[in-house]
């Protein structure tokens, strides 16, 4: 696959980086783009499934490793962590990226739903960014954390009320933790993308959600790709970026400028949900 970054990233050969979520989509995206800048790459991956098919697509050799584990289990973010240091020593960056999404309207979103996008998405990112931040040596050395929020953490819409809460949450995560971490060398950035074509996003990129999306988009009618989101990342990561932390950057093609509809309705309109009776 295609990864990011058409430009040099030295800093990169053989430093380590955690990624949680990297067998498919945006996290995908990123483990490729970092193994082709010579990274060496640890994966938190829930789904045995993508573990196999992103083994076969992204190769890597001995410089990826994989962990299957919740990002929500503190037992299993304290093994992959374990793992990268078995395999590579200190982890140099991490990208919180696992994420899952449902749509439902706040009156009828189930408990278990609510706490499987809330643990996913903002539990998962903490109990990782602990577990980073345990291992770091106290040399100063410049390192960082790049979330993968959403557009949604800034702009929200009907059907997505715990995915918006949760993304939210991370955003203001990142500053917290820029803040804490900075102390530490270490920067802490997100990312928003806006509809990215990736399985998980394959709902809002297709039909009338999809053609919603670019017409609110300003650059590009065209939905992201995981690589142009690994190329922010990546950015992020380098001395590029050394003076840039607890910073939000949508990266939507300025969809974010326009607002966003209600996918509720849209979605109702296409028959992808049924009206609650």
């Amino acid at each position: 696959m295609e990864a990011g970054l058409s430009s040099p990233v030295p800093e990169l050969e053989g430093r380590t980086v955690v990624v949680t979520g990297g067998g498919s989509g945006i996290g995908k995206g990123i483990a490729a783009a970092l193994l082709e800048k010579g990274a060496n790459v640890v994966v938190l991956e829930i789904e045995p499934a993508n573990i196999k098919s992103a083994t076969e697509e992204l190769g890597g050799g001995d410089r990826i490793a994989w962990f299957e584990g919740s990002v929500s289990v503190a037992a299993d973010v304290a093994a992959a962590f374990a793992t990268a240091a078995e395999r590579f020593g200190t982890v140099e960056h991490l990208v919180n990226n696992a994420g899952t999404a449902s749509l439902s309207l706040v009156e009828h979103t189930s408990e278990e739903d609510w706490d499987l996008i809330v643990d996913t998405l903002l539990k998962g990112t903490f109990l990782c960014t602990r577990a980073f931040a345990r291992q770091l040596p106290d040399d100063g050395e410049p390192r960082s954390i790049v979330n993968i929020s959403s557009l949604n953490a800034i702009a929200a819409t009907d059907g997505l009320g715990h995915y918006c809460a949760a993304k939210a949450g991370v955003m203001q995560f990142t500053q917290t933790c820029a803040g804490e971490l900075g102390r530490r060398g270490v920067r802490v950035n997100a990312i928003g993308p806006g509809t990215v074509d990736t399985p998980l996003g394959a709902g809002f990129t297709v039909g009338q959600i999809g053609q919603e999306f670019l017409d609110r988009t300003l650059v590009e009618k065209r939905h992201q790709d995981p690589s142009d989101i690994a190329d922010v990342a990546l950015f992020l990561m380098s001395r590029a970026a050394q003076r840039i932390t607890g910073h939000f950057i949508p990266v939507d093609g300025g969809q974010h400028v326009r607002g966003l509809h209600s996918y509720w309705d849209v979605a109702l309109e296409q028959g992808l949900v049924e009206r609650p009776t």
